[in-house]
């Protein structure tokens, strides 16, 4: 069987966060004084920036001296990322946030087939493993071959790097890895690192193109449950 390794997104593949970044971004805003609030659209028009990288635009707002940006990146991102994981963390503890249909039962058929399952992601790793906790719990942490977040590489996606480097430190072959992911520029990192991708599109990504994913659904139970079985037949 080709199939050595899964590799998975976090935001919007395991659980639907994409618009947890966008609250996190606004309660920022209100503790800096700023009387902004980005909505879904503005917030899906800067998706494309990844990595902090956002906080450049909040940084010419606030119009201070140019050589204070480095430091107004790290403390505003830090700050930015705390109130993302609290914000997911008490939605999911309180049942208002939930996994994304499938998920966990694909993990689980793939510890019990001993299938290495991994984490490739732009969020910081730290924010990352908190997430995981709250989202899947403590084994599913030890169970992990590798987690891989956005301060392991300073090349996001839809550069490979992230991916490639999950395959290294898992020392397999990219391509006997298949990545789940949720967005185009995912699935561009996955097939640009040689790997195989099934695409379960997250709520800001519905619109894009996925004409290259080697198996697009709308989630990994409709229109039927996805096993290991199907991601094996993609070598096929």
């Amino acid at each position: 069987m080709p199939l050595r390794l899964i590799i998975s997104d976090l935001d919007g593949t395991i659980v639907e966060t994409e618009d947890y970044h966008r609250r996190a971004y606004n309660v920022l805003f209100k503790e800096i004084g700023l009387q902004v609030s980005w909505s879904k659209q503005d917030y899906i028009d800067r998706l494309k920036v990844m990595g902090g990288e956002k906080l450049r635009e909040v940084f010419a707002w606030l119009k201070p001296p140019q050589e204070e940006y480095l430091n107004f990146k790290k403390e505003m991102y830090f700050r930015k990322t705390q109130l993302y994981v609290q914000l997911i963390s008490a939605d999911l503890s309180s049942g208002v946030l939930d996994l994304r249909p499938g998920i966990k039962r694909l993990f689980d058929e793939a510890i019990n087939e001993k299938v290495p399952v991994a984490i490739g992601t732009a969020c910081e790793k730290k924010a990352a493993h908190q997430v995981l906790h709250a989202a899947l719990g403590t084994d599913f942490l030890d169970s992990l071959k590798v987690l891989c977040g956005g301060d392991d590489t300073p090349l996001k996606k839809p550069d490979p790097s992230i991916y490639l480097m999950v395959a290294e430190k898992c020392e397999v072959n990219p391509k006997d890895c298949v990545v789940l992911e949720d967005t185009r520029h995912g699935m561009e990192a996955a097939i640009a690192a040689g790997m195989k991708c099934v695409v379960t599109p997250s709520e800001y990504a519905m619109d894009h193109d996925f004409e290259n994913a080697n198996l697009k659904l709308f989630n990994l139970e409709t229109p039927s449950p996805t096993s290991l079985k199907d991601l094996s037949a993609l070598w096929k």
